[in-house]
């Protein structure tokens, strides 16, 4: 199964220019958004009502576009964690995604309406996904191959490197512990699909998404076997 990087558009070529990302300041219950950022899955969570689309630009142009996935902004929870709609929300329930992710329900204020939206909290803790004794890393510049036995021997020596020489590991294979359509690889923060999810994306639409090539190889039980 081939992988592909995901993201969401932000910058354009029009005279907007920016996206604007969700903001939860007016969000009764944010102080839930702490804890969410730092990795606690809170599944009695209530709706989160409402979130509003803000950019660094002029007020009128925050609302310029509307998309399936927008980052956030000032009052939301850390980690990088999606902004979604609802029809991507339930496309991704559809496919396997790697372990450990939640979804949140909120309202977005949109032009006057509100709609619902979703947080989706993932990865916690994306490196639990690798297998590591069969992932490969590189350095820029060497043709050696490492392999590490753990996520603590590979942390050990990415600091050290990092601090010695401004070198970082990047990926040579990536090894997961089994088949997922929607992963992140904790060396270099790519979030990856599978072509099949890549595919059901383009098929709905989306907007707002887009995918690149991936100079390093996924490798899952699933293709491991073919």
């Amino acid at each position: 199964m081939k992988y592909y990087k995901i993201d969401y558009q932000s910058i354009f070529n029009t005279r907007e220019q920016v996206l604007g990302h969700a903001n939860g300041e007016f969000v009764t219950d944010k102080g839930y958004f702490e804890r969410i950022g730092n990795g606690e899955i809170i599944k009695d969570a209530p709706i989160f009502d409402y979130f509003h689309l803000q950019s660094y630009g002029p007020e009128k142009e925050w609302e310029w576009k509307l998309q399936d996935v927008h980052g956030g902004i000032y009052d939301y929870p850390a980690g990088g964690y999606w902004y979604i709609s609802d029809d991507f929300k339930i496309l991704l329930e559809n496919f396997k995604i790697a372990l450990n992710y939640h979804f949140y329900e909120t309202r977005l204020l949109y032009k006057g309406n509100k709609l619902k939206y979703w947080i989706f909290q993932t990865p916690i803790d994306p490196f639990q996904n690798l297998d590591f004794q069969n992932c490969e890393f590189i350095l820029k510049d060497d043709n050696d191959t490492y392999i590490f036995q753990s996520k603590e021997e590979y942390l050990l020596f990415y600091k050290k490197q990092y601090r010695e020489t401004k070198r970082k590991l990047g990926s040579k294979k990536i090894f997961l512990t089994e088949y997922f359509d929607y992963v992140v690889n904790p060396n270099t923060g790519d979030k990856l699909v599978s072509e099949n999810l890549k595919n059901a994306i383009e098929a709905m639409k989306l907007e707002g998404l887009e995918f690149f090539e991936i100079d390093y190889e996924v490798v899952s039980l699933e293709t491991n076997i073919e």
